[in-house]
């Protein structure tokens, strides 16, 4: 009970995390008859639209939702006074996840060199590779290894987020809304502001 008690919120965001990756499921096939053999179907493999923009559909807006989610942490804590950073730390490693399944969705049904065919696919190279140190250093231990550096590589969550938004416009989604929550994140953490709400809060 303690450790439920202490892990419910990184519990929850797990659980949250691994529901959307269900559909995901029915697009792989995976064979013991011969030893262990994992490949997407049939459909899939022959490039068919409709699979593959299904995929890629599933696995962007859900990384791109954790990242606006991990985003908005800060400001949450701002308007409410609620905050836990290793349920941030717990959404941050979801969203790369969910990131890396897009990319490597993408490797295998376009292929890896298709990536530098154009801007916002690079740009989505970009953001994922940026990605990396901070996975690596999302621990309890690179938090008191790096001490200051910690936050400085962690800032490179809103180079991130940004690089992404880009990549979506330039895919012609749906991103305004996105940008929108981002955008008001961003004019809540203003120094001015933030410290009125926080005043305003403790009254």
């Amino acid at each position: 009970m303690k450790f439920l008690k202490k892990n419910y919120g990184w519990m929850i965001v797990v659980i949250l995390a691994i529901l959307p990756i269900i559909p995901l499921l029915n697009f792989i096939h995976i064979d013991f008859s011969n030893g262990l053999n994992v490949s997407l179907v049939k459909n899939v493999a022959n490039q068919d639209r409709s699979s593959t923009d299904m995929l890629y559909h599933i696995s962007g807006e859900f990384a791109i939702r954790w990242m606006t989610a991990v985003l908005t942490c800060t400001p949450f804590f701002i308007l409410f006074g609620v905050n836990n950073l290793f349920v941030r730390q717990a959404m941050g490693i979801v969203t790369a996840v969910w990131s890396f399944i897009h990319f490597i969705l993408f490797v295998i049904i376009e292929g890896f060199l298709e990536t530098f065919t154009q801007v916002n696919y690079v740009l989505g190279f970009i953001a994922i590779l940026m990605l990396i140190p901070l996975v690596l250093t999302s621990n309890r231990k690179s938090m008191k290894l790096l001490k200051r550096n910690w936050k400085k590589i962690q800032s490179f969550a809103y180079l991130i987020v940004f690089l992404s938004i880009i990549h979506v416009v330039l895919l012609q989604k749906t991103w305004l809304i996105y940008a929108i929550i981002v955008g008001i994140g961003f004019i809540i953490r203003i120094p001015i502001i933030k410290h009125k709400i926080i005043e305003l809060r403790k009254k």
